[in-house]
């Protein structure tokens, strides 16, 4: 391999590393693993969860039961309820505040997420962890 190659390969690995950097709320294609509906009913379905919204900080409390409710709260902003239902493709929907908003859960290494749409650059929304 010629000098010239080795630079350009090292300049390439370089942007995108620096790219990765700049926005954190993309996960590469390759590092999310996209969640089935069975995957989110055994995996979210009856479990407490803290969500942190990556654009505005905020941090707030989720419990999707069995029976198809969803309860939420956030510091300030009090509790809301509403219902969930998971789609054949994986989006999960709830309808909350006579809003509905759709998000894909996926996982990397790091985390459990979810996205607005599967696309391999759509920009992550939100974290969540256990409670």
């Amino acid at each position: 391999m010629t000098r010239f190659v080795v630079h350009v390969i090292y300049l390439i690995s370089v942007v995108a590393a620096v790219a990765a950097l700049l926005n954190p709320g993309t996960a590469a294609a390759a590092d999310r693993v996209y969640l089935s509906r069975a995957d989110i009913e055994a995996g979210l379905v009856g479990k407490p969860v803290m969500s942190k919204n990556l654009s505005s900080g905020s941090m707030s409390h989720w419990e999707f039961r069995a029976d198809g409710t969803v309860e939420a709260s956030r510091t300030g902003l009090g509790r809301a309820s509403g219902t969930w239902v998971i789609h054949d493709d994986g989006r999960m929907c709830v309808t909350m505040v006579n809003r509905t908003v759709c998000r894909y859960w996926f996982r990397t290494a790091t985390s459990l997420a979810n996205a607005d749409t599967m696309s391999p650059d759509a920009p992550t929304v939100a974290e969540v962890r256990f409670d």
